[in-house]
């Protein structure tokens, strides 16, 4: 699968200090092969029903699957207290 990573998703990870910015993008890396049975990998509810989230330290990366068009969307990628509102 392609991971799509959205505008300010990447901004955030440019401003993560260098060992979170590693854990991030191979986390992101990862979630190419197969991102819905990883551990850590949780379905959303309520407003966020269809999104996913990937827990990875104190840092949330909430994403959809598009299995028709063989596509990880990463949306958000922020702190825990802040990535949900």
């Amino acid at each position: 699968m392609r991971v799509v990573v959205h505008r300010r998703a990447a901004r955030y990870v440019q401003r993560l200090p260098s060992q979170e910015k590693k854990r991030v993008v191979a986390a992101l890396e990862e979630l190419a092969t197969d991102p819905l049975n990883r551990p850590g990998v949780k379905a959303m509810l309520g407003q966020w029903s269809g999104f996913h989230r990937l827990r990875v330290g104190g840092t949330r990366i909430i994403f959809t699957v598009v299995a028709e068009k063989d596509v990880v969307s990463v949306d958000h990628i922020g702190p825990r207290g802040d990535v949900y509102k």
